[in-house]
């Protein structure tokens, strides 16, 4: 406790939303944290969206756990979590995530918990992975093997974000690969930051499954609401 106290002196710790100075042990404020949460029965269980595409485009994963919102106002805790200046997000939403699969009515065990990948350059320079972030600390809360010896990346492609349309989106997922690891009847939770249209979660669970996986939870710290002008086809 005195050694966090004298870390949170020559580093304050902060609210990656607001700002606002936080003890050493909170990683969000009260009043951010309830502004990002986003309830159990308040996106579908399925594609992992606020407003259900399913009827559009039916995902290559099982199901979808979602810590958050993603939208104007909650978008500076992701970018800060990327932009590698305040992880606490990283950690907030895995607490999250491993509350529902432990508690809630929609999931099940899982034999390994496995993050979307980067592709080392932009590793390096970000200085870690934030969907490895999320994995880890799910993986040490629920005490489930974390692997990342079967998704790898290896090229850097372009931002999902940086992205305006779904079937660019879906082109540039192509990237993600797998090793020939055998993952036969196992249950994966798939974890990832941000989840937009749902391809990147979608190529690497098909890439899981091909593997060998019975099944592939998706799990993401925020979900976005779908763009109206968009075809998810």
């Amino acid at each position: 406790m005195i050694r966090k106290k004298i870390l949170n002196f020559f580093y304050p710790n902060f609210c990656p939303l607001c700002e606002t100075f936080l003890t050493a042990e909170e990683l969000l404020c009260d009043v951010c944290g309830e502004k990002m949460l986003l309830g159990q029965d308040d996106y579908c269980h399925h594609c992992g969206k606020v407003s259900c595409m399913c009827q559009h485009h039916t995902p290559s994963y099982d199901k979808a756990v979602i810590a958050c919102r993603y939208d104007k106002q909650t978008s500076p805790a992701v970018i800060c979590l990327k932009n590698s200046r305040n992880t606490n997000f990283a950690y907030f939403a895995a607490q999250i995530i491993a509350q529902r699969l432990q508690y809630g009515q929609y999931y099940g065990t899982f034999d390994a918990i496995i993050p979307v990948p980067m592709h080392i350059s932009k590793q390096r320079l970000r200085g870690y992975n934030q969907a490895a972030l999320i994995a880890k600390e799910i993986s040490r809360l629920l005490d489930v093997p974390f692997r990342e010896d079967v998704l790898y990346k290896p090229t850097p492609g372009t931002e999902q974000h940086l992205l305006k349309s779904v079937q660019e989106r879906a082109r540039n997922v192509n990237a993600f690969k797998a090793y020939p690891v055998s993952l036969e009847n196992q249950k994966i939770l798939l974890c990832d930051d941000v989840l937009t249209t749902g391809s990147t979660m979608s190529r690497c669970a098909t890439l899981l499954k091909e593997n060998g996986a019975f099944s592939v939870t998706a799990a993401a710290a925020s979900t976005t609401a779908p763009k109206k002008k968009e075809n998810p086809e």
